[in-house]
């Protein structure tokens, strides 16, 4: 049998925290006004209280390439729009523009242009252009928590028992990761263009970032329902185990 308790009591799953984080920012200016503030003092980033859009899985790049038109009924003027993205992504990371024409994974068997997300890391390991499989990890990624407000963007990547994504044999790092996110969507992104990023860890005791701890002087507010409120103080009991 497993112990008697809520699941309230037992949950780990950091996805979950940073839901109920994002409620609690969208459903109390208190909590809003106190937020902005702590960020303010620790980053180069103003937000404002009253302008706040938060995004959870914030898969963007993903979301801007699929709005440039119907993959099923693929047209002339998508195709061309597929390709101007690629060709800017390929100059910015240096690679030659004829390489869209010369490997296969750019393209699916119909000619298609593939979503970078979709191309085959074998078959760019073979090419010997291995700063797209960068690429491909910016496409694939969906940040934590999205926060854009005005001309500033703040992108937290949420932790709780585990640390920032890294894969020694690949290379991939998940904030490395999430700093080319932010090139590629200054550069495709009309809505970027000028905006300010700000990347950072939501984490038990972060090395730099927010912690939770910090998150939870925040959120301790009566204007949040009672479960909301519960859930933020389990919080309480992964400190006790560090």
């Amino acid at each position: 049998m497993f112990n008697d308790k809520s699941y309230i009591e037992v949950n780990r799953e950091e996805r979950f925290l940073c839901a109920l984080f994002a409620h609690a920012l969208l459903s109390s200016e208190a909590i809003r006004k106190n937020f902005v503030a702590l960020v303010h003092s620790k980053f180069d980033v103003v937000l404002n209280p009253a302008s706040l859009q938060v995004f959870l899985e914030a898969a963007a790049l993903r979301d801007y390439w699929n709005d440039l038109g119907d993959p099923i009924a693929y047209t002339d003027k998508t195709h061309a729009k597929r390709k101007g993205v690629l060709l800017s992504i390929l100059k910015e990371v240096g690679i030659p523009e004829s390489a869209i024409d010369d490997y296969d994974f750019f393209r699916t068997s119909d000619e298609k242009l593939w979503s970078p997300g979709r191309w085959n890391t074998g078959a760019i390991k073979n090419s010997g252009l291995n700063e797209l499989i960068k690429v491909k990890w910016a496409f694939n990624a969906k940040p934590d928590i999205l926060i854009v407000s005005g001309s500033s963007v703040l992108m937290i990547e949420g932790k709780l028992e585990s640390g920032e994504g890294h894969n020694e044999e690949s290379g991939y790092q998940q904030l490395k990761t999430q700093e080319l996110i932010t090139c590629l969507l200054k550069l495709l992104v009309p809505q970027f263009k000028n905006s300010t990023f700000y990347n950072t860890l939501l984490a038990l005791h972060p090395k730099s970032g927010i912690s939770w701890k910090e998150v939870l002087t925040i959120v301790g507010s009566d204007e949040l329902d009672a479960f909301s409120q519960k859930c933020f103080a389990q919080l309480q009991r992964f400190y006790l185990r560090t």
